[in-house]
């Protein structure tokens, strides 16, 4: 299986979906997670064809703000099990592949620094909903340590310590990095 989860900041202008089309036809993902779509469940629909995949369940965006949407074609059977401006939860299954049944979490953690909690609340419960292998990606909104941030104010310990306490009690394991030691750079 594999899988492609990123933070388009906007996945309507033709720039953009032209570099989600790049990656989606270089790498053959199986699903593809966008986060902060900035689009209407219409465009959703739209880009999915546009992109290459049979089906599409998409949150929209509020305003100019949010909106999600997981991609993924007809090889692999996904049950939606719940769904919020922060998140997309599904149980998937892909005889095709010979996978047993596992679950993805597609998320996006709040940007206002005093509206996390209730992002690390919600994984949390997310994790006492299932027992099945986990793989939850996306944008988090948030670093483990502050190694991982170049750049921009210097993040105190404390504004760290849900996540890696959420990190821990979901049991996830960072998946590490290959290129840039850090994900963010402001543009």
């Amino acid at each position: 299986m594999n899988l492609l989860s990123l933070n388009c900041w906007g996945c309507g202008r033709p720039a953009v979906v032209q570099d989600v089309r790049n990656l989606v036809q270089l790498h053959h993902p199986n699903l593809v997670f966008l986060s902060e779509t900035k689009m209407s469940n219409v465009k959703a629909q739209d880009l999915r064809w546009r992109l290459g995949f049979d089906h599409a369940f998409a949150v929209k965006s509020e305003g100019l703000s949010g909106g999600l949407v997981l991609f993924w074609n007809s090889d692999s059977i996904v049950s939606l099990k719940s769904y919020s401006r922060s998140h997309i939860d599904v149980l998937i299954k892909s005889d095709l592949m010979g996978e047993g049944e596992w679950r993805f979490t597609g998320f996006y953690g709040n940007p206002v620094r005093s509206r996390r909690k209730r992002d690390w609340e919600l994984l949390q419960h997310l994790r006492r909903e299932f027992d099945s292998p986990w793989i939850c990606a996306g944008d988090f909104n948030e670093i483990l340590n502050a190694s991982k941030q170049i750049g921009g104010n210097v993040r105190q310990e404390w504004m760290m310590e849900d996540f890696r306490a959420t990190v821990d009690y979901c049991r996830f394991l960072d998946l590490g990095d290959r290129c840039l030691p850090y994900t963010w750079d402001n543009k």
